[in-house]
């Protein structure tokens, strides 16, 4: 009962609150939150918003913004009180995998200089709007999503993009086998054109963190996305960014640091831990009961900015 009291207690009242230092020096080993009776999806990731775990704002106004090429950015981040030491640990580590890989840094939010900004908080499930939609903007991260792979999903989410089987051109890699796809949840697998979804001239990435598993929104335990090429075993991974992941980051941020990826280790001026080793995925399917609290829209995704906030 300790240890899940310090993941959430929403017995606290909710403020807004920061990261501390501690949070980010003191190393954590995380524990599988299965074992101590928390209930934890096969894919966090897949909730009952729009696309799983995107909670949307507007799609009409969202398109008409990149049409005409609106640039948005990020400022600050808060999370409430409500997480215990052990979540804040597991958050600041997901955070500190963009800091070391890509040149967007989380940073507290100052009242006076940061009016919009990112809120973490544990409502019902794992989502986040996409980019930047103004004031103060939520990302759910409940019990079960306090995992380093799950939290930088989300967060990748809200620096600005949208799953990868939503591009365009996403049907000359996966097929999506409309009569296994539950009731109703079809809207889950919309695309977006290049106005809306820039590829930012990389290739489809089946080991992408943002991509769907073969079992998303099943209806009969039987797939509903299947690869038509090669390369798909690692299709829905949450473990870690993959390459492509961010090389994407780097270009929608203009970073002008020289980062370069070989292999599974990505480095720079400054030697970087190597990146986690993206394992196949033992996939055991399970069946959604329902897909509730659906909107209509998207949120804006930045494209310039390097510099975010973080609780503060």
């Amino acid at each position: 009962q300790f240890i899940i009291f310090q993941i959430v207690n929403k017995n606290v009242e909710d403020k807004e609150t920061t990261l501390s230092a501690t949070d980010f020096n003191t190393p954590v080993d995380e524990i599988d939150l299965r074992k101590i009776g928390i209930d934890v999806k096969e894919d966090p990731t897949m909730g009952n918003k729009s696309e799983g775990d995107i909670a949307i704002s507007d799609i009409k106004k969202f398109v008409e913004a990149t049409n005409n090429n609106v640039r948005v950015t990020r400022n600050a981040i808060r999370q409430t009180t409500q997480y215990g030491g052990y979540a804040r640990s597991v958050i600041a580590k997901a955070m500190q995998e963009y800091h070391d890989k890509t040149c967007i840094k989380f940073v507290p939010r100052d009242p006076i200089q940061h009016r919009d900004y990112i809120y973490i908080h544990p409502d019902a499930g794992c989502y986040s709007l996409v980019g930047r939609t103004g004031g103060r903007q939520p990302v759910s991260l409940d019990s079960g999503c306090i995992q380093t792979g799950t939290i930088v999903h989300e967060l990748m989410h809200a620096v600005g993009f949208f799953h990868e089987q939503s591009r365009a051109d996403r049907d000359q890699y996966v097929e999506i086998i409309w009569q296994n796809v539950l009731k109703g949840a079809n809207d889950q697998f919309e695309k977006y054109g290049l106005n809306v979804l820039d590829h930012l001239n990389e290739p489809y990435d089946y080991s992408s963190i943002m991509h769907y598993g073969p079992y998303a929104f099943s209806d009969n335990g039987r797939r509903t996305i299947v690869a038509r090429n090669p390369g798909a075993e690692r299709m829905g991974q949450r473990v870690a960014f993959s390459e492509i992941d961010l090389r994407k980051i780097n270009k929608l941020y203009s970073c002008t640091q020289a980062f370069s990826i070989i292999g599974n280790t990505i480095k720079d001026a400054i030697p970087q831990a190597p990146l986690q080793n993206i394992p196949v995925i033992p996939y055991r399917p399970l069946l959604p009961n329902n897909i509730r609290n659906r909107f209509n829209g998207m949120g804006f995704r930045p494209q310039q900015g390097k510099r975010f906030g973080i609780f503060g």
